[in-house]
């Protein structure tokens, strides 16, 4: 005769040996991703000192620009009280704000890799340059992407930068590969936090560009980052 207790202990060995499949399923997985990150590179102390540092950047620029611009208050009070330094002040002052621009530049340069402003995680472009070559025509593209907030491995894949302007009275547009005498060539990346790109290349004859178009393709995004950039050149009577 079976006791009537008999079920209901069943039944708890039944739910007890459920859920003890189900951690050792959890315990399985984790142990499953860990492993897989460390057969892929990441090292999460390394990162997690990498990210320290970044920050640790982040604060020690934000202090410097709380120095400068406290220098800037004082140095513009003098200029009023003292018109006998006027011009030394005056150097002074536009030393130190130039250095501002530099350290706001900095920082927000850096700001972009730990926290955006947009919050949107991934790799994008932050920084688009041209100048001007030691020869006639001849440019250096200055290209800075970024890794905002998503540093758990490397991004990595090709550029493409087109240039468009007017060959004549005929709109034209050249690729870098095509300017460098290689149809099919790109500039490739591999970083983890960001990465600047630089390549010279020169104008053809009679070309005279008016924009930039780049194209950022990688294995981490289904969607190539793209934004086109108006052509600005230091010194653009060299070309």
């Amino acid at each position: 005769m079976t006791s009537p207790g008999a079920p209901r202990a069943r039944k708890t060995w039944l739910w007890f040996g459920i859920t003890l499949a189900l951690l050792l399923a959890v315990l399985c997985g984790w142990i499953g991703f860990a492993e897989g990150q460390r057969s892929a590179g990441y090292d999460p102390r390394a990162d997690a000192a990498d990210r320290r540092a970044l920050e640790l950047q982040v604060r020690r620029v934000e202090a410097a620009n709380k120095s400068l611009q406290a220098k800037i208050a004082e140095l513009e009070m003098s200029r009023r009280l003292d018109r006998d330094a006027y011009s030394q002040v005056e150097r002074t002052l536009g030393s130190l704000q130039s250095q501002l621009a530099r350290q706001t530049d900095d920082l927000a340069f850096y700001r972009s890799i730990v926290s955006p402003a947009d919050g949107i995680r991934g790799l994008r472009i932050q920084r688009f340059e041209v100048t001007p070559g030691a020869k006639p025509r001849a440019v250096t593209l200055k290209l800075t992407l970024v890794q905002a907030m998503s540093h758990e491995s490397l991004a990595s894949g090709l550029v493409q930068i087109t240039i468009s302007g007017m060959q004549g009275n005929t709109p034209a547009k050249y690729t870098v590969g095509e300017l460098l005498e290689r149809p099919r060539a790109q500039l490739p990346f591999s970083f983890r936090y960001f990465q600047t790109l630089e390549q010279a290349v020169t104008l053809p004859e009679g070309f005279k560009a008016f924009e930039a178009y780049v194209q950022v393709r990688s294995s981490k995004i289904s969607t190539p980052v793209q934004q086109a950039f108006p052509w600005k050149v230091g010194n653009e009577a060299s070309l």
